[in-house]
This record gives structure tokens, sequence and C-alpha cells, in this order.
């Protein structure tokens, strides 16, 4: 499993259980996963809005990718440059957030 897929699922697993994100956990999770703490902020935060939905996510790695690029996307930015955004920001290459887009969108088309 990738660093940032047991990062993603970490914190997904504090959202479900309603641990929150003070200045101990956020240190936590900083070094274990040499993450910076406004992204475990933002991360977490993106997760808590969708909450109730959580339980649904089979890939939550794709998942978050996926909703990143879209968010990006509808503040204007290419597809190119909001998978490169996302690639920069999980220290990962553009081409494996590529992947886990389409992965997660062929999951949605599936079920619909």
């Amino acid at each position: 499993m990738s660093d940032n897929k047991l990062f993603l699922e970490e914190l997904k697993y504090l959202v479900e259980n309603e641990v929150s994100l003070n200045e101990y956990v956020i240190d936590q999770l900083e070094e274990r996963f040499e993450k910076n703490p406004y992204l475990i902020t933002q991360l977490y935060q993106i997760l808590a809005d969708n909450k109730k939905i959580l339980p649904f996510f089979n890939d939550i790695e794709a998942t978050i990718y996926d909703y990143i690029v879209s968010e990006e996307m509808a503040n204007e930015k290419t597809y190119y440059g909001a998978t490169k955004y996302v690639a920069d920001m999980f220290d990962t290459t553009q081409t494996y957030i590529k992947c886990k887009v389409n992965q997660s969108r062929y999951a949605l088309q599936k079920i619909s």
C-alpha cells in the first residue's frame, strides 16, 4: 500500500471515529507521513464534509484525487494543470494521478 493511500486511510479513520484534528494529531500525522499541516487540515476537512458517504468509498485515494482534480478544474484549471497540482501535493507522478482519477470515474460510471 502506498504511503499516500495509508495516509488517506488514516485520515478517513479519524473522521469516521470523530477524532478531532488537534495540534497533537496533526504533529503525529506530519511526523509519520511527512505531510505538511495545511495539507492534513485541508484533506481532513474534505473528508469531514463528506462523512456520510465515506463508508461507500472503496478506494479513498482515487476518490480524493478525483475530488481535488474536479475542484481545481471548477476553478478554471485545465485537466493537465489540475492533475499536475494534485501530483505535486502528494509528491507522486502525474501519470499515477491520471490513472487513479480514471479508476475512480470508471467505478462511478459502473454504479450509475
